[in-house]
């Protein structure tokens, strides 16, 4: 596939206003701290697997929900649904990868955290109503988040002795995001055609992804109650 956007400023804008994000989130994220310094343990990446598996699996259903938005723009409803077809079943790799640390296929899966929650219903809200492009802020990052996160991967790796075949969510997503970063980039580069729908896209880009950071501290909070005794939510991973 040809990159057709290298030249479009809002884009560029955009891209810059990404990596501001990312580089707070990287700094600052408590999450982070713990994998950066060689502390993740198994249970704790298991916990962040599972709210990955949670809001992962409602992804393929609000992109689609664009779609049914936007009859009267035929190539993006085609482009929203061909993706949502994409991500169908996803999250179910996610679960794969808990179990490959030790627990049996079939484990019982706890309730979303409230932060996990809170970046569903985000994503719900702006598939629902507003400008139906502004989704693809969301996507932006999501599709791109290797550029940021590969070292971090590559930490969990290593700390955890873990192989390819452990961490299928992320090495499948790896390769097939490459290709979908780049058609989010042209989609957004040809369908925004005013400041507000530039704007639209970067607030939607930056909140979800702030979401998301509060999503990983949530599971740190969540790991540290779990070791100190004061929850027994996903005890079960304690014997990882």
């Amino acid at each position: 596939m040809t990159d057709t956007t290298k030249a479009v400023p809002g884009l560029e804008a955009l891209k810059h206003r990404r990596s501001q994000v990312w580089d707070e989130l990287l700094a600052q994220s408590r999450f982070v701290r713990t994998v950066q310094q060689g502390e993740v343990t198994k249970a704790l990446y298991a916990l962040y697997l599972i709210e990955t598996y949670h809001y992962t699996r409602h992804n393929a259903r609000n992109q689609a929900l664009v779609g049914v938005r936007c009859d009267d723009d035929r190539h993006y409803q085609k482009f929203c649904f061909n993706h949502a077809e994409e991500e169908v079943g996803h999250e179910q790799m996610a679960l794969h990868d808990v179990a490959s640390m030790g627990l049996q296929p079939g484990f019982p899966i706890p309730r979303a955290l409230p932060a996990t929650e809170v970046l569903i219903a985000y994503l719900y809200w702006v598939s629902y109503q507003g400008n139906p492009l502004q989704r693809l802020g969301y996507s932006f990052w999501a599709e791109s988040c290797y550029d940021y996160i590969r070292p971090l991967l590559g930490k969990v790796q290593k700390t955890l002795g873990l192989t390819p075949a452990q961490m299928t969510f992320f090495v499948a997503h790896s390769d097939i995001d490459a290709e979908h970063s780049q058609a989010v980039d042209e989609m957004i580069a040809k369908k925004c055609k005013t400041p507000e729908d530039w704007e639209d896209v970067a607030q939607v880009m930056e909140t979800s992804l702030r979401l998301t950071w509060r999503m990983m501290d949530e599971v740190s909070d969540a790991y540290a109650q779990l070791v100190d005794g004061r929850s027994e939510r996903a005890a079960f991973l304690k014997a990882l």
